[in-house]
């Protein structure tokens, strides 16, 4: 048998041609990716009506409409944190609390309260196992803290973390009561 010159240059007659395919296609969705991107970014008029709709409803609070939808009654202390306008209106910090080795504290983000209505309650998480409740804040990443609703209304309720982020806290309790959870050391955001 004899060897061709020829067969040197099949894999490249082959195979070229496909990745010089491969090499379109990505720099094809990466340019539509950016373009999309660009478009789509709301504009300053966009932002400001959202910021103004989320205030208006986070100092409106709706609870007997979210006690209706739920056939629940939420703890007196997460109606009190509503009729706090300065309260709800924090954002951006963390919360730290001691772990269970002093000098290890366990540091909770949150990034906003949640408007106290029925938009929020069916925008939000609903966790068949826990029962009716409400996620009254957010860590701005997919997470937010939760407290239940019952059927006779309690004074104060234990705040859990419902982590959908997937850090593994999720269902964890970040403390015994709301009224604990609010007076935790607050640090600015990382």
């Amino acid at each position: 048998m004899q060897y061709h010159q020829s067969v040197d240059k099949l894999l490249l007659f082959v195979f070229g041609p496909l990745v010089f395919a491969a090499a379109l296609l990505v720099m094809a969705t990466g340019i539509r990716r950016a373009i999309t991107r660009f478009r789509s970014r709301p504009t300053p008029d966009q932002l400001k009506a959202a910021y103004d709709s989320y205030l208006r409803r986070l100092l409106n609070p709706q609870p007997d409409a979210v006690e209706r939808e739920l056939g629940k009654f939420l703890p007196e202390r997460l109606l009190q944190l509503y009729q706090d306008k300065s309260a709800v209106q924090a954002a951006g910090f963390q919360l730290e609390k001691p772990g269970g080795k002093r000098w290890w504290p366990k540091y909770w983000p949150v990034y906003c309260f949640e408007p106290l209505g029925l938009e929020s309650l069916n925008e939000l998480p609903y966790e068949e196992e826990l029962g009716p409740g409400f996620c009254f804040a957010t860590t701005g990443r997919g997470s937010w803290y939760w407290i239940a609703a019952s059927d006779q209304r309690a004074k104060d309720s234990p705040v859990l973390f419902l982590d959908y982020d997937g850090g593994g806290s999720h269902g964890e309790t970040v403390a015994d009561s709301l009224d604990e959870f609010l007076n935790l050391p607050r640090l600015p955001l990382k």
